[in-house]
Parts: structure tokens; C-alpha cells; sequence
């Protein structure tokens, strides 16, 4: 049973979680106060019940749950994710992943990833020419399981929170920049990859490539509203690293896609923003720092029987460029830590 203020294991008065280029940020009532990491560039947060991790390439795992930048894995750390049963994980360049079963007190390497087909074939086009860990999420109500997107590398799916792996990438571009379930549609992934967008019907058996709708081919950001099935917003941009990025909505499970305008937003991002669901409402962060929200499923303050998104309002700007969003559930990024090479 969900807790006081939770909504499907999601704190729904934590406020919105942001990872910036100067620390991670917690927004509340359209006001922000900062939760630590001051000066530090975060490419990931995650939170669940009261408990945040924070990663900073080149660095470390920090834990911010009690108001000190408490460091609790030292490396480069790529991706954080909370379990459903409050595992800790973590994505690494080299491409790996770690497993803490005690807070972060111990972590365990998952070195099965080792022995996957394809594993010595993975790599990334910039120096160190290293592959890394880009997201990790939890299939809805399949326990043990663990999602991982790896660029360049595809999909990894375990059973066994992470002691077994296997590939997933059937038909889909393995230049996999995040990979999410629909927590509303078991057996329904999308990947957002530098080739596009792919959805999975069946838990990744098998992909297909979307393009209907989409006017841009590289997708890095992508968000999946955990309280309505088949409504997603991605991120798109020209070309890497995401520049004059665009954003786009989908209410039918990523099949075919809307471009995102309002007279409040930009026609153009210069990098792909962060979008996100939480509150019942959908959220476009970017590299200015400016934090968009709309009611998703509103239009005009009313239900939308289409399920179209309502007007958009500036509600904050922040000083530094935000590169992660949070709110208890599958967090999204659109960085792995590498903009400094481009």
C-alpha cells in the first residue's frame, strides 16, 4: 500500500527534483531552493520515499537525502535509479552497472553485463571512445526487473535485479540515448536513440521505428506520464548533441507524434530540454534554466477527451542550465555527461 502523499509509490508533495549545471534544485509552488551539489554539473537524480541519489560524471553517486553532499560511490557515474523495493542502482562509463542493496553503504558490481553477446562490440564515437550507462527503470509490476539503456550498446533487460542479462535489440538502433516503460501498459518500451524513436509492444522482443510526425531524426529526451497509458513527450534535435531541439507529444503510446508549440515557449531550443510528467502536468525544462509546465489532459481548464495538453506558462528560471528532472518515479535526463566534448 502507497504511503501518505504517494501516488503509485511516487511522492506527490516531494516537489520537482532538477539536476542543473550547478547542483540539484528542488521546485515547489513555482519557488526553487537548492538541495546540494553547489558547482557541480549533475547529469542524473533520482528519489523515491525521502531517498535521493545524484550522479556527476567523473565523479561519484552522492546521497541528498539529509541535507549534506554525503558521496556514496566514487567513479564515473553516468545514471541513478531507485527500485520499487528501494535498491539502489547505478550506470557507469565504462558501461556498467552497480547495485546497492543497503543505501549505498556496499555496492555490488552486475558483471553478467560482461558476458553478453555483443558486449566487446559497444563503444561511443567521442574520447575515450567509451561506452556508458544512459538510463535504468523497473518494469511496472514485474519484480527483480531492471531496465538499462546503453549508448552505444542497445537495450539490457534483467529478471533477477540484475544478476542475469539479456539483450533486447531486435530492431532497434542500440545508440540508445534513454529506454522507459509505459508503467500504464505492461510490455509497452520506448527508446529514444541517435536514430530516432522505437517502440516495443512486447517488452522489447521485437521494435519499430517511428517516424510519423517526428521532424527531427536524433531523440535524446523522453518522459512517459506515469498516470495516463500512451501519453509521452520527447526531445529532439538536428544533430548531437541536440541542437535547435524541438518537442514533441504523443497520447497513443508513441506511434504518431504532435509537435509541442505555445506562444510562450521557443519556436527552437539551442539543446534539447528536459521534459518530464509530475503533478498532473506536463514539464519542459531548458538549457536557459527557464521551467515550462502545462496541465496534461486540460485545455481551457477543462478535461480533454483527446487528451491534448494545455496552454504553457513560464513558472521558473533558473540560474544554470538544467539537465534532469525527478519526482519519485523514472527520472529523465538528457545527459550522460559528455557536452564538454562537442
Amino acid at each position: 500500500m502507497d504511503g501518505e502523499g504517494s501516488q503509485n509509490g511516487r511522492d506527490t508533495d516531494a516537489g520537482l527534483l532538477l539536476g542543473t549545471n550547478d547542483g540539484v534544485w528542488r521546485l515547489r509552488d513555482n519557488t526553487a531552493e537548492r538541495v546540494g551539489l553547489a558547482g557541480k554539473i549533475v547529469v542524473h537524480v533520482a528519489d523515491r520515499r525521502g531517498k535521493i541519489i545524484a550522479a556527476v560524471a567523473r565523479d561519484g553517486v552522492y546521497d541528498l537525502s539529509n541535507s549534506a553532499d554525503r558521496r556514496i560511490w566514487d567513479g564515473d557515474a553516468r545514471a541513478t535509479a531507485i527500485g520499487p523495493d528501494d535498491k539502489l542502482y547505478l550506470g557507469t562509463e565504462p558501461a556498467m552497472v552497480f547495485r546497492s542493496d543497503d543505501g549505498g553503504g556496499t555496492w555490488t558490481r552486475l558483471d553478467k553485463i560482461d558476458e553478453l553477446p555483443t558486449r566487446e562490440k559497444w563503444y561511443f564515437p567521442g574520447p575515450p571512445r567509451q561506452p556508458h550507462v544512459r538510463s535504468i527503470d523497473f518494469l511496472p509490476d514485474v519484480d527483480g526487473s531492471v531496465l538499462v539503456g546503453v549508448e552505444v550498446g542497445g537495450v539490457l533487460l534483467s529478471d533477477d535485479n540484475g544478476d542475469n542479462w539479456t539483450e533486447m535489440n531486435n530492431g532497434v538502433n542500440v545508440d540508445v540515448h534513454t529506454v522507459r516503460p509505459d508503467p500504464s501498459q505492461p510490455g509497452r518500451l520506448v527508446a529514444a536513440t541517435g536514430e530516432g524513436l522505437y517502440v516495443s509492444e512486447d517488452n522489447g522482443d521485437s521494435w519499430e521505428h517511428i517516424t510519423k510526425g517526428i521532424g527531427q531524426g536524433y531523440t535524446v529526451g523522453m518522459h512517459i506520464n506515469p498516470d495516463r497509458a500512451g501519453e509521452i513527450l520527447i526531445a529532439t534535435g538536428q544533430r548531437p548533441p541536440g541542437l535547435a531541439a524541438r518537442v514533441y507529444h504523443s497520447i497513443d503510446g508513441g506511434h504518431i507524434w504532435e509537435p509541442v508549440v505555445d506562444p510562450v515557449l521557443p519556436e527552437l531550443y539551442e539543446r534539447v530540454p528536459v521534459v518530464f510528467f509530475a503533478q498532473s502536468s506536463a514539464w519542459i525544462a531548458t538549457e536557459k534554466g527557464q521551467v515550462f509546465r502545462a496541465d496534461a489532459g486540460q485545455r481551457n481548464g477543462h478535461p480533454d477527451p483527446k487528451g491534448n495538453l494545455g496552454s504553457w506558462s513560464l513558472v521558473h528560471e533558473l540560474p544554470t542550465p538544467v539537465k534532469v528532472a525527478s519526482a519519485g518515479g523514472s527520472p529523465s535526463s538528457i545527459s550522460s555527461g559528455f557536452a564538454d566534448w562537442f
